[in-house]
């Protein structure tokens, strides 16, 4: 039995591609998929309940193996290449305390008046009503080629790395194929 899990904004399609390669690769492994907040997930991998998962920021504690998996860019784009970067375009998504600060730093006179706490949703609000954010490179890619996106030129983009966490405690004769399999996706190598 192997539980795998991941923060929602990493379900689709980082640990949807994992799940299948397990099924279609480890066939014999009794598979149960988690997705949860990241403060309960980690507390869940840190407690044995979930022996691996996909996080952006996880915090270390006892008990935990994190390794870097892959390194996602936020990007800025934007749904009219006219448009650029104004505050009333502008469509703030909290990415963390790095990214605002990095922000911050760049555009110190664009003050959002309107924010999202969930990246996907931000997305969404601009495909439908307009504007232009930060967001992630994997998820703009498919909008990007069908026109719906822009990439602003000339912006700066962030580094938002993704980290695999793992339970000290999991049985590495099941995890560590698995594992292989992830890390293979997360490289495109699959």
């Amino acid at each position: 039995m192997l539980t795998v899990g991941s923060e929602l904004t990493l379900a689709q399609p980082l640990l949807l591609d994992w799940v299948r390669w397990i099924r279609q690769s480890l066939p014999d492994i009794a598979l149960r998929v988690h997705v949860d907040v990241p403060r309960d997930l980690i507390n869940q991998v840190a407690s044995g309940m979930v022996d691996a998962a996909i996080m952006y920021a996880p915090q270390h504690r006892p008990g935990l193996e994190i390794d870097l998996l892959m390194e996602e860019k936020l990007v800025l784009a934007t749904s009219d290449p006219a448009m650029g970067l104004k505050k009333t375009s502008y469509v703030h998504t909290d990415w963390g305390p790095d990214f605002a600060l990095h922000r911050d730093m760049n555009f110190p006179d664009v003050e959002p008046d309107l924010s999202f706490d969930f990246g996907p949703l931000a997305l969404s609000y601009v495909l439908a009503s307009g504007g232009c954010g930060y967001f992630r490179m994997s998820a703009v890619k498919p909008h990007l080629a069908a026109g719906q996106l822009h990439l602003v030129p000339g912006m700066p983009q962030y580094s938002y790395p993704v980290y695999m966490v793992r339970s000290a405690n999991a049985d590495e004769g099941v995890l560590g194929p698995a594992l292989a399999g992830l890390r293979a996706i997360s490289e495109g190598n699959v």
